[in-house]
C-alpha cells in the first residue's frame, strides 16, 4: 500500500505524516478532487453518504483514504480534506453569504446547508464526516423517499416491481367501513387511549390526527414487510427516519432536491411563485436538518431521470451485506 510519505506535494499544499490514525467515516458532502487545485497529491472524489477508510489522519489539513463500495471493496487510495480543513472553510464562507445552495466552488467541496447573517460564531449544523462502524444486516431494508416526486416515484416502484416493494398496513382509531378488512386495509385499534399509549411507548415511527382520528405507521408493520423479503416503502418524515434507526431498522433513505425554484413550478404549474419558493425553502431546511440520515441525496432533473437514479441507489444498498452505523467516537 502506498504510504503518505511517497506522495509528491504540489506547490499549493503539503502532506505531513507525523502520526498515523485509521478509522472509517461517512461523508456528508460532495468532493470533486478534479476541482481542488490545493491538493498535495492525487485526490479522491466522493459523494454525500459514501463510506471512506481513512488510512492516515496524521496531517491537520489532509487525510489519506480509500472509498469503500459494496462489501468492503475499495476504489484506490487518494487524498481528501480533513474535517478541520473542510469545516474551517465552510465557516469562513458562511460569513459572506446569506444563502448557500448546492453550488460547488473552486475547492470542489459542495455543502448543502442554509446559513444566515449573524454576529455570533457560526456553528455548522451538519458535520463534514462522522466515524462509523460496520454491522451485518439480514433483512430487506425499508425505503424512504423524501423531497420532489416522492409520491410519483413510490407509485412507480410498486407498479414496476410489486415483487420487491410493498407498503405496510397503517393503524387507525376510526371505525371500520363495511368493505374494509382488519389487517388488510388498516389495523383498527379498539380505543384512542390504547393507540395513544402505544405512541408514547415508541411503537410507531410516525403518527398523526386527521378528522379527529389517529393514524400511524407501526414498527411491527414495517418488520412484517421485511420478513416477507420486500422493501417497505414508507411515506414518512425525516424525524421518522431517525426513529427507525433508534429502533434498530436501517432504512434506505433518499432525498430528492430540486435544482431550482423554477423546477418546482415546472413540476406543479398550479403553484404560484411564492408557493414554489416556500416549498423550495422547506426542502432546503429538510436537507439541513436531516442530511445525516440520508443514504443518498439526488439533485432532481426530469422525473424519469430521478426514477432511474433512485432505482440505482436502492439496488446498490440492497446488494450490501452490511450497513455503517455511527459510533460515539469524536473526530
Amino acid at each position: 500500500m502506498e504510504s503518505c510519505s511517497k506522495i509528491s506535494p504540489y506547490e499549493s499544499g503539503t502532506l505531513r505524516t507525523t502520526q498515523k490514525r485509521t478509522f472509517f467515516i461517512r461523508a456528508f458532502f460532495d468532493f470533486d478532487a478534479m476541482k481542488d487545485s490545493s491538493l498535495p497529491g492525487k485526490g479522491l472524489s466522493f459523494r454525500h453518504g459514501d463510506v471512506l477508510h481513512v488510512l492516515n489522519a496524521g496531517d491537520e489539513e489532509w487525510w489519506q483514504a480509500k472509498k469503500l463500495v459494496g462489501d468492503l471493496v475499495d476504489q484506490g487510495i487518494g487524498i481528501i480534506p480533513s474535517k478541520m480543513r473542510v469545516e474551517r472553510r465552510e465557516r469562513s464562507r458562511a460569513k459572506n453569504v446569506k444563502f448557500l445552495g448546492r453550488e460547488s466552488d473552486s475547492t470542489g467541496v459542495c455543502f448543502c446547508l442554509l446559513y444566515g447573517f449573524s454576529s455570533t460564531p457560526i456553528e455548522l449544523q451538519t458535520p463534514s464526516y462522522e466515524i462509523v462502524k460496520r454491522q451485518e444486516i439480514n433483512y430487506s431494508r425499508p425505503v424512504v423517499l423524501l423531497g420532489m416526486f416522492k409520491d410519483q416515484l413510490g407509485d412507480a416502484l410498486i407498479a414496476e416491481h410489486p415483487e420487491l416493494f410493498e407498503t405496510c398496513v397503517p393503524h387507525t382509531t376510526r371505525a371500520r367501513k363495511d368493505n374494509e378488512v382488519d389487517g388488510r386495509d388498516y389495523f383498527f385499534v379498539a380505543s384512542r387511549d390504547q393507540m395513544e399509549r402505544d405512541m408514547k411507548t415508541s411503537l410507531f415511527v410516525e403518527a398523526g390526527e386527521y378528522n379527529n382520528h389517529l393514524y400511524g405507521t407501526s414498527i411491527q408493520s414495517i418488520r412484517e414487510v421485511a420478513e416477507r423479503g420486500k422493501h417497505c416503502l414508507l411515506d414518512v418524515s425525516g424525524n421518522a427516519v431517525k426513529r427507525l434507526q433508534l429502533a434498530g431498522i436501517q432504512p434506505i433513505s433518499i432525498f430528492i432536491k430540486p435544482r431550482s425554484i423554477e423546477a418546482i413550478t415546472e413540476f406543479n404549474r398550479r403553484m404560484t411563485a411564492d408557493q414554489a419558493r416556500s416549498a423550495f425553502d422547506k426542502l432546503i431546511n429538510m436537507e439541513r436538518d436531516f442530511s445525516t440520515c440520508f443514504s443518498a441525496i439526488l439533485v432532481g432533473g426530469s422525473q424519469e431521470e430521478v426514477y432511474r437514479k433512485v432505482k440505482e441507489v436502492i439496488e446498490k444498498h440492497s446488494r450490501e451485506q452490511c450497513v455503517w452505523l455511527p459510533t460515539n467516537e469524536k473526530l
